[in-house]
């Protein structure tokens, strides 16, 4: 049916121009549901380089506080030689002394 051999020209105007609204909105309903999606994505990717941004810093602390308990182990080992050395030295000269004394 036309605009023009119709009895009713209005109504057959809305109708055409419902029908064309109706195709523009489902594409800008199309576009506005792909923009969310791609918005998502973004997000979900920006947050996994967060994510893994977070993981290289923890590591790093990680190493680096495993190498600080390695090097407090070490001295520790060398305080407790070196305590059982002056333990030692003391005990010899506290016998000297009680040696002199007696």
């Amino acid at each position: 049916m036309s605009l023009y051999t119709s009895k009713n020209p209005a109504g057959v105007a809305a109708m055409e121009t419902g029908a064309i609204f109706a195709v523009l909105a489902s594409g800008a309903v199309n576009a506005h549901m792909n923009g969310i999606q791609a918005m998502r994505a973004a997000r979900e990717s920006s947050n996994s380089q967060v994510l893994r941004h977070q993981l290289a810093v923890a590591i790093n602390r990680a190493q680096d506080l495993c190498d600080v308990a390695v090097a407090q182990a070490s001295e520790i080992e060398q305080l407790k030689a070196e305590n059982a050395r002056l333990r030692a030295a003391s005990a010899t000269y506290l016998a000297a002394a009680r040696r002199k004394a007696a």
